[in-house]
């Protein structure tokens, strides 16, 4: 299980579409007001992804399924599509947090 943020990927108009794709991800990340579009719908939201599926993909596995951190490294350093989006979302995440940071130290001196 790994978590993950969920970032758009297609622009504007299409965040419930890629979220519902991932239905099944642990622990992702979704905005408060893309959860209150999800929650907004009358449609349920069936699991897309499962363990059971991932098993019984045709999907080649990526180190034969067993990755050391020296060759997650070097895979991560070839891709630079995901070096750039992992830093992205790393950069976002901090700022976010930065600004939760501050929203609560102004609440606790203002009480």
């Amino acid at each position: 299980c790994k978590p993950a943020s969920w970032r758009p990927s297609r622009g504007a108009g299409f965040e419930l579409d890629e979220i519902q794709a991932l239905a099944g991800t642990d622990r992702m990340t979704i905005p408060a007001p893309l959860l209150e579009k999800l929650e907004a719908l009358d449609d349920t939201l069936p699991r897309v992804l499962t363990p059971e599926e991932a098993k019984e993909s045709s999907e080649e596995l990526v180190g034969n399924g067993m990755m050391d951190e020296i060759e997650f490294r070097y895979q991560l350093n070839m891709d630079g599509c995901g070096t750039d989006k992992l830093a992205e979302g790393l950069r976002a995440f901090i700022a976010e947090t930065e600004k939760l940071e501050e929203v609560i130290t102004n609440k606790v001196r203002s009480a």
